[in-house]
């Protein structure tokens, strides 16, 4: 299982991402291991308003692929394309059980919408 860790978060009152308390392990389909440490700050899904008719951000599904990808769009873009972290997320939406259509709903939402620290 590509996840060797289960994700516990606490919520930092005031603030609207949560903190992770424990590390998160997740391993890629071409056996690179991402960790997400203790203290990393993530928001968790971030669905438009407009798309949360269809995406609940806080199903269980998406919590974990989240978190780690997140830390990947932050902190690892210099391990990782943004090509590489989406398709990251996908795999691990699947692995986390969610139906096809929706994990590539959210893939496609990070393809075109997701920012992170790669130069243009």
């Amino acid at each position: 299982m590509p996840f060797e860790s289960d994700l516990e978060l606490r919520h930092r009152p005031g603030h609207t991402r949560w903190e992770v308390i424990r590390p998160l392990v997740y391993r890629t389909s071409d056996g690179r291991q991402v960790v997400v440490p203790v203290g990393y700050l993530s928001d968790l899904a971030s669905v438009p308003h407009v798309a949360r008719r269809i995406v609940d951000p806080q199903t269980p599904q998406a919590r974990r692929p989240s978190v780690v990808h997140d830390h990947i769009y932050t902190h690892l873009s210099h391990r990782f394309s943004k090509v590489e972290a989406d398709r990251i997320f996908y795999d691990a939406l699947r692995e986390e059980g969610m139906a096809t259509p929706l994990a590539w709903l959210m893939w496609k939402a990070v393809r075109i919408g997701g920012r992170g620290t790669w130069s243009a």
